[in-house]
């Protein structure tokens, strides 16, 4: 091969990888990596909040999953007796009816049950209703470390009649005499029984509902330990 011949394919080799690297460094050549895949849209700010006024019947409480009244699908009237049932549960509807109220015009639910005015189901499952534990009939005297109010009377009846044991104890009770350093101050903070009273519970101002162990009984009680 000739010398010119040489110089003319080395030159031609020469181009050819100067215009591939060229070509692939040069702005337009250069192949970006995959845009990121953009973000979920956020729900707008501006989306109104659903109604929950039990006195509204428009309200998403008694709709169904497709938004229309549960039962009927007419919204121009009641859609069902559930729907009826279930207004009369609300707490505005009962406060309306004959069940036994306190000194605060609140429902008293234990002696509504007392006096077999509600029966509520232990659960709605069959099998866990059938091994429901009746409620433990035991009363636990609690000084009240005040010498002007008197002492507290715990029934475990009542509460086990709603509360497994398990929801009180060993979490909020330790289930041992004097384990529990309670104090009003506490209570009222959401401690012991403030994680009910006064919360989902009757209200702790109606002190006469539990301090009802004169001081000159709890007394007498230690006196005949002794």
């Amino acid at each position: 091969m000739k010398a010119s011949s040489k110089r003319s394919l080395l030159k031609a080799a020469f181009s050819a990888m100067l215009l591939g690297f060229i070509g692939f460094a040069a702005p337009g050549y250069v192949s970006s990596p995959p845009a990121a895949a953009t973000d979920a849209k956020e729900p707008s700010a501006n989306k109104t909040a659903p109604v929950l006024d039990p006195r509204d019947p428009g309200s998403v409480i008694y709709l169904d999953h497709a938004g229309k009244p549960a039962g009927v699908g007419d919204p121009s009237r009641p859609p069902s007796l559930a729907y009826k049932k279930g207004r009369g549960w609300h707490p505005e509807a009962l406060t309306a009816s004959d069940l036994p109220k306190d000194k605060f015009g609140l429902i008293d639910w234990a002696k509504s049950v007392r006096q077999n005015r509600i029966a509520p189901k232990p659960s709605l499952d069959p099998d866990e209703a059938a091994d429901e534990m009746p409620p433990l009939k035991m009363d636990v005297l609690i000084p009240a470390k005040s010498d002007y109010v008197n002492d507290v009377i715990y029934p475990h009846e009542m509460h086990t009649y709603w509360l497994k044991c398990e929801v009180c104890h060993p979490k909020i009770f330790i289930p041992q005499k004097g384990a529990n350093n309670i104090t009003m101050v506490g209570i009222a903070n959401g401690k012991w029984c403030g994680r009910c009273h006064n919360r989902i519970a009757f209200p702790l101002a109606d002190c006469n509902r539990c301090h009802v162990s004169p001081k000159k009984a709890s007394e007498s009680a230690k006196s005949a330990a002794k």
